[in-house]
């Protein structure tokens, strides 16, 4: 753990003895052209397809904008992205929810490979992935399953580092950033290095963080509804977070052939607030028994090793060859006080070969396989899935072609899943998924897009063999191995503008489950836990979402911008009850603004109440987030770019309870924290 905060440290000063570029066009660079939507391929696509011009709903956050909205974790830095909110456990904890739907229907990769962490089965387990280091993150919105498997219907967050070197920088370079907030008493250093040989046959990468902050101050009480006499205000107690990690890698660059090799590390040690166990201790005799409760606490471990080999004309009749490997090792044990409660640990080998074929008349594409071997247990008096064996081989087809004005893109992708628990219950499921889309150029700047999937997923094993005490989410999770493949018809449609003044999107969607997979509340207890049983039923997701940004115009007192966006998404069984834990609908307002060396944005965001609530769900209320961010660029000539930045969050001190959170009754959102930070880039 010293090491690797000493590398972050150490990384620090690395940019500033590396030849750069021109401060004015490294820290702000290109993303000040206020009239047009900047091209930004999206890596998570095989055909690395331009965001704008895909069928299917995508964003990319990156530069100033990824620089923003950096959180403590993946949920939080993508929560202000329409369509996107985060299950949290508190302000450290989040999984991303698209749409409505998360855990084992968002797939979270890091370059192209899933996280292979056990986030997916429940919302204490944080993504091992840091945010900082990211150098894009791509979103796509509904049905991945085709270029990524069942657990993919919902969409896909691709989290897009260097740590295998892709190209070799011509001078070595990077970046930094150290920064403290007023909440937590955050004390957060990371840094980068990039750098090649001079004959450009070697690319090298190194990077390290450390993060370390105390329980955050919170607006109100702990609990929205606290008994009289058992008020706790002011602090969130055992919401503490200390993570750090690091990562080396290296590619040999030959005239067709790129080979690369990384590997990484992540820990997190962090507190799960609300989560407790109450225990008796016997006094002296003659005394009343005293109830004490033991803080539950997560020690993370994480180390994956990742090698990626790419060919340009590798053979007759293909293109591009890419062959990627990852082997993840993963444990995490939670503690009740200071004895072990329970062990989980994923040992995952995932492989994905892509070979690009040469055009056939108008048509592009890509054919592939994709194989993943996943061992999961957990082990302890309150593992709620017992441990299990997941193996899983998929092959993929898509195809797209230009007519004219016109785009069209087909996919196909077939799997073969394989899950077995250790106490002889097993599952097999041929998930099928099939898609269509058609983009429209109406004009050179406008397009309109249509899409329509039919996208199979197979139930998870925490959805199959789930059975006893879930102490984070205090409930009694049961699950059931009889559970069928969940089938979704999903229709989407989208107008884009990308130049002139007023640029932006509009989407609209439908997405229809047969046989959708649920945690159901029975109303019963059990071990003094609420009961919660994994059933299925028809259900509908429709919603809509816009994104908009008008230039005002350059004034003599700078340039500025307005933008606004705003979701909904309506969630129902067919019984016409509610699909717990749906976020609510949101619209939001932001001004940017920029002149030289100064950048400033503020942005409001509503959240309605939600009212919509499963049975023995309770409602959640709504909210106002108000925050403001504004940086200056410091003299750094041709040597490095020195940015100093101070960021504002929840500046009305709202008290914020996400309602796709099963904590939110005892874990609200930080209240108002103040940031300040440094950056330092070079090329």
């Amino acid at each position: 753990m010293n090491l690797q905060r000493n590398l972050a440290i150490g990384l620090l000063a690395l940019p500033l003895v590396a030849l750069a570029q021109p401060a004015e066009d490294r820290v702000h660079g290109e993303s000040h052209a206020h009239d047009v939507l900047e091209e930004v391929r999206v890596t998570a696509t095989p055909l690395r397809s331009d965001a704008l011009e895909m069928t299917q709903s995508a964003s990319v956050l990156s530069g100033e904008a990824l620089n923003r909205s950096l959180g403590n974790s993946l949920g939080d830095t993508l929560k202000s992205m329409p369509g996107v909110a985060s299950a949290s456990f508190g302000a450290n904890i989040g999984r991303p929810v698209i749409r409505g739907m998360d855990a084992s229907r968002v797939g979270v990769l890091e370059n192209n490979v899933a996280s292979n962490d056990v986030s997916q089965i429940s919302q204490d387990h944080a993504v091992a992935i840091e945010p900082f280091l990211a150098d894009q993150v791509e979103v796509l919105r509904g049905p991945a399953t085709l270029l990524y498997g069942s657990d993919t219907i919902g969409g896909v967050v691709n989290v897009r580092t260097n740590r295998v070197p892709v190209d070799p920088p011509e001078a070595w370079g990077g970046r930094a950033m150290v920064q403290v907030d007023s909440a937590a008493r955050q004390r957060y250093a990371a840094g980068r290095l990039d750098g090649a040989t001079r004959d450009a046959r070697w690319g090298f990468h190194l990077d390290a963080f450390h993060r370390r902050s105390s329980d955050y101050e919170i607006p109100g009480f702990v609990e929205t509804d606290p008994e009289p006499g058992e008020e706790q205000p002011g602090t969130l107690v055992n919401s503490a977070l200390d993570n750090e990690g690091g990562a080396l890698g290296a590619s040999w660059f030959g005239e067709r052939w790129r080979a690369g090799l990384a590997w990484s590390r992540y820990t997190s040690d962090y507190g799960i607030p609300g989560a407790g166990h109450q225990h008796h201790e016997a006094l002296d005799a003659g005394q009343d028994e005293e109830e004490e409760e033991e803080l539950v606490t997560i020690d993370l471990r994480s180390e994956r090793l990742d090698g990626e080999v790419h060919a340009s004309d590798p053979f007759s009749g293909f293109t591009d060859l890419k062959w990627l490997l990852n082997h993840s090792d993963y444990e995490h044990t939670e503690f009740e006080g200071r004895a072990v409660g329970t062990v989980f640990r994923n040992d995952t080998l995932e492989t994905r070969l892509e070979l690009t074929h040469r055009p056939l008349g108008p048509w592009r594409g890509v054919v592939g396989v994709q194989y993943r071997d996943r061992d999961f247990s957990a082990v302890g008096e309150e593992a709620f899935v017992p441990p299990s064996q997941t193996r899983t081989i998929g092959v993929f087809v898509l195809e797209e072609a230009e007519y004219d004005r016109t785009r069209l893109e087909f996919g196909m992708r077939l799997e073969d899943i394989d899950t077995r628990a250790a106490d002889g219950r097993a599952a097999s499921h041929a998930p099928l998924s099939l898609s269509a889309g058609v983009l429209w150029h109406v004009d050179p700047n406008t397009h309109l897009s249509l899409n329509l999937s039919r996208a199979q997923r197979a139930p998870g094993d925490g959805e199959l063999f789930a059975s006893g005490p879930h102490l984070a989410t205090q409930t009694f999770e049961i699950g059931d191995a009889d559970l069928d493949e969940e089938t979704a018809t999903a229709l989407e449609a989208s107008v884009r503008r990308h130049a002139g003044r007023l640029t932006g999107s509009l989407t609209v969607y439908r997405n229809a489950f047969d046989d959708f997979i649920y945690l159901d509340d029975t109303g019963t207890v059990q071990d003094e836990l609420p009961v919660r049983r994994w059933r299925q039923q028809d259900a509908t997701f429709t919603g809509a979402e816009v994104e908009l940004r008008y230039d005002l115009g350059a004034f003599g007192h700078g340039h500025w911008q307005l933008s606004l966006f705003a979701d909904t998404v309506r969630a129902e069984l067919d019984d016409g009850s509610n699909v717990p834990r749906v976020p609510p609908a949101r619209i939001g307002l932001a001004l940017d603004w920029d002149r030289g060396p100064w950048v400033a944005n503020a942005r409001w965001t509503h959240a309605s109440a939600q009212d919509d609530t499963a049975e023995f769900e309770r409602p959640t209320a709504g909210y106002d987030l108000l925050d403001a961010d504004v940086s200056y660029r410091l003299g750094g000539g041709l040597r490095a770019a020195w940015e100093v930045y101070l960021q504002a969050r929840n500046l009305l001190d709202e008290d914020i309870r996400h309602h796709t959170s099963f904590l939110k009754e005892q874990a609200p959102q930080m209240g108002r924290n103040f940031i300040l930070g440094l950056r330092v880039y070079s090329p």
